[in-house]
């Protein structure tokens, strides 16, 4: 028989003491294993929140002013911050430097270009 990793003691008493120790081990182990499934069980229950139907993307720098406005579905930002149609609106009509994404269209989608 091959020699182990680790050269065990000729001991009966210290075999026991080994083996009680690995066994107290063992149990810890199981009891993480446990623990870190529940937890992944309970994650995948819950549902993530809803995405939003609106982003406000801010500038970079000390100001942080509105930059451009997206849909939620827009592909191109996760960056800025969710916000509501109404805030978008507001921004769209008030601040004239913000932008509407040309990708997402978000003037189209709230009306603003068929008036």
């Amino acid at each position: 028989m091959p020699e182990p990793l680790l050269p065990l003691p000729p001991a009966l008493d210290q075999l026991l003491v080994i083996r009680r120790w690995l066994e107290l081990t063992l149990a810890r182990v199981d009891e993480k294993i446990s623990a870190v499934r529940a937890a992944d069980e309970e994650r995948a229950r819950r549902r993530p929140p809803p995405a939003p139907r609106w982003w406000i993307e801010y500038g970079i720098g000390v100001p942080r002013r509105p930059d451009r406005v997206h849909t939620g579905a827009c592909p191109v930002t996760s960056r800025g911050r969710p916000a509501t149609r109404e805030s978008v609106l507001e921004i769209l009509r008030t601040v004239p430097s913000v932008m509407a994404c040309p990708l997402c269209r978000p003037d189209s989608v709230l009306g603003l270009l068929d008036s």
